[in-house]
């Protein structure tokens, strides 16, 4: 059972910084993934085998939900929501694992992840019209 979104237990300092736990289980869902990633793409082909046809089902998937939401060409975007999608799966099915808390169940990783969608808004927007362009959507009138 979690205690408290709060509260998390610190498993060792560095110098005297608290190093929580889920910190450590972040850190290795992202091993796990970037690891996984480079196994999963070091052999790509032409014609694809099952395992990279899998992939390019879950990238397809992944590039029709951003279309059909934003209505824009999907291609810059995949591989922010992409990796969000890959690492929100894992942290939550993290919690299958005996002993392992998900790192999705404290506060300050859902704030993370919040603030840089928030910051990934801004920096996306300004990229695809301008400073200028971007500070003038503010005053259209929304639909």
């Amino acid at each position: 059972m979690i205690s408290s979104p709060l509260t998390a237990k610190v498993l060792f300092t560095v110098d005297s910084v608290p190093v929580t736990e889920p910190v450590v289980v972040t850190w290795g869902i992202m091993a796990a993934l970037a690891i996984g990633g480079w196994l999963a793409t070091r052999r790509l082909s032409i014609v694809p085998n099952r395992r990279q046809a899998v992939i390019e089902l879950i990238v397809n998937a992944i590039e029709n939900q951003i279309q059909a939401t934003v209505r824009v060409a999907p291609a810059p975007y995949v591989p922010m929501i992409g990796t969000l999608f890959l690492f929100i799966l894992a942290a939550n099915w993290s919690s299958l694992i005996p002993g392992v808390e998900p790192p999705t169940a404290h506060i300050e990783t859902d704030a993370a992840l919040g603030l840089i969608v928030f910051f990934a808004i801004i920096y996306f927007g300004i990229r695809a019209r301008g400073l200028v362009g971007y500070l003038k959507t503010f005053a259209e009138p929304s639909f």
